[in-house]
């Protein structure tokens, strides 16, 4: 909802300066790596080094970076690591420390990632709609009956539905995982999700990398910042579309939100 008509008046591009997070450093590895150029749509934008939006719709003075009671595992599609449109890095920009960021694989998955599976100090779970016929253990919120001391950690398959439904069911090596069943959190945050502007072809009821965050924090009892990473998602939903129909990000009432938090250290 829109608590101004007037639109946010673009800053002077000074924005704060933050250090490389998991998802900047894949991206440039990737980038070292291949041996073509991506070229996403509006290649000719004049972009962000930081947020990839345009200079004009910059979302990094809205991005408080702080701590979370869980830890995020983004399993991304080779394809998500280069585009603007990714939301998955949203949480690395709130959470750095806490957020890790791995390329898929098929038969060869890092072994920085598989360390971090098998870290026994680490409660894993898939984050992953529970399909009929299916064996795996299902579990209802992050860290589900953990030790005491354990590390509540939920992985993100990062990509199209389509890619997805490929990373969850082509990773043997992510067959022993409990899948965590957000349906709970979905009813808490119902009216708050599914509102994703930047890609339309996506399936009707199917949640961008963000939301999916946003739940499994909410499902964790932690509100605050399941509250914080739907507000950046809307900011960043805003500016986008703005810079697609160019025109000035609308003020919502995410960006006094964001604009009165203050960054953790």
């Amino acid at each position: 909802m829109n608590i101004s008509e007037s639109a946010i008046q673009a800053p002077e591009h000074s924005p704060p300066h933050f250090q490389p997070h998991c998802v900047d450093r894949l991206r440039a590895f990737c980038e070292s790596q291949s041996t073509r150029t991506f070229n996403a749509r509006g290649i000719a934008l004049k972009r962000c080094s930081q947020c990839l939006l345009g200079l004009s719709t910059c979302i990094c003075h809205y991005r408080k970076p702080g701590q979370s009671g869980i830890e995020f595992i983004l399993l991304m599609h080779r394809d998500e690591v280069y585009k603007p449109t990714n939301t998955g890095r949203l949480i690395a920009d709130l959470y750095p420390q806490q957020t890790h960021a791995f390329a898929w694989d098929r038969t060869r998955p890092p072994d920085e990632l598989l360390e971090l599976i098998a870290d026994p100090r680490r409660h894993c779970q898939l984050v992953f709609p529970p399909r009929e016929g299916d064996d795996r253990i299902v579990e209802s919120q992050p860290g589900f009956n953990m030790s005491e001391g354990s590390i509540a950690t939920v992985i993100l398959l990062d990509g199209t539905w389509k890619q997805a439904r490929k990373m969850y069911s082509q990773s043997q090596w992510l067959k022993q995982l409990p899948l965590l069943n957000l349906e709970s959190a979905i009813q808490t945050l119902a009216g708050e999700l599914g509102h994703y502007k930047l890609r339309q072809a996506c399936e009707s009821g199917r949640l961008a990398t963000a939301e999916a965050g946003a739940l499994c924090l909410s499902a964790a009892d932690d509100s605050a910042n399941a509250r914080k990473l739907l507000d950046y998602f809307t900011v960043f939903n805003e500016h986008y579309v703005a810079a697609r129909m160019n025109r000035k990000p609308q003020l919502l009432t995410a960006h006094t939100a964001l604009s009165s938090s203050q960054p953790q250290s």
